[in-house]
């Protein structure tokens, strides 16, 4: 505020309009420059999300993907390093929200999880040709407790009668 030679304040309307843009102005800067401090922690808040981000998204990479990218054939190795040079690009940019960086981490994990029950599946496969080889290794372990035939029965040996369906119900009539 302005004053004239006596101490009084000035009471110009102008005076007033002045004093109040001046206010206004020296309000704004304080804003601004409190919008500029919450602009740079966010910025760093995000840097760092985005470093956290980077670390998982590379770490996903050096283990589930390679196994995938590792096992899957191409006719060229180049193919095969271009497409790690655009996942690296992903990582870069920490666009683990990228349809295509999602997709391979979906592909790795199946991929892995095929493994896994492969394995299993060959495991349990060894363990049951184990058992069913130690099962009937030898002639003894096949036959159990039967004991072999003395004789060897022909054709003649076995008694036939002309009227089986006579002989049938004569059992039967027997039976009962």
């Amino acid at each position: 505020m302005s004053s004239d030679n006596t101490g009084t304040p000035d009471r110009r309307p102008e005076a007033q309009d002045l004093n109040n843009v001046l206010l206004h102005i020296k309000n704004l800067e304080q804003q601004k420059q409190d919008l500029e401090k919450r602009l740079l922690e966010t910025e760093e808040r995000a840097a760092r999300m985005s470093q956290k981000t980077k670390a998982a998204m590379q770490s996903a990479m050096d283990t589930l993907m390679k196994k995938w990218m590792d096992a899957v054939e191409t006719k060229d190795d180049v193919v095969k390093q271009q497409f790690k040079t655009g996942l690296d690009t992903l990582i870069n940019k920490s666009a683990d929200e990228n349809g295509v960086w999602q997709m391979m981490v979906a592909a790795s994990a199946l991929h892995e999880r095929q493994e896994h029950n492969l394995e299993k599946l060959r495991l349990e496969n060894n363990e049951l040709r184990g058992r069913v080889d130690s099962s009937f290794a030898t002639p003894e372990s096949r036959t159990g407790s039967k004991r072999k035939a003395e004789a060897e029965l022909g054709p003649g040996d076995v008694s036939s009668s002309k009227d089986m369906w006579a002989e049938f119900a004569s059992d039967i009539g027997r039976a009962f």
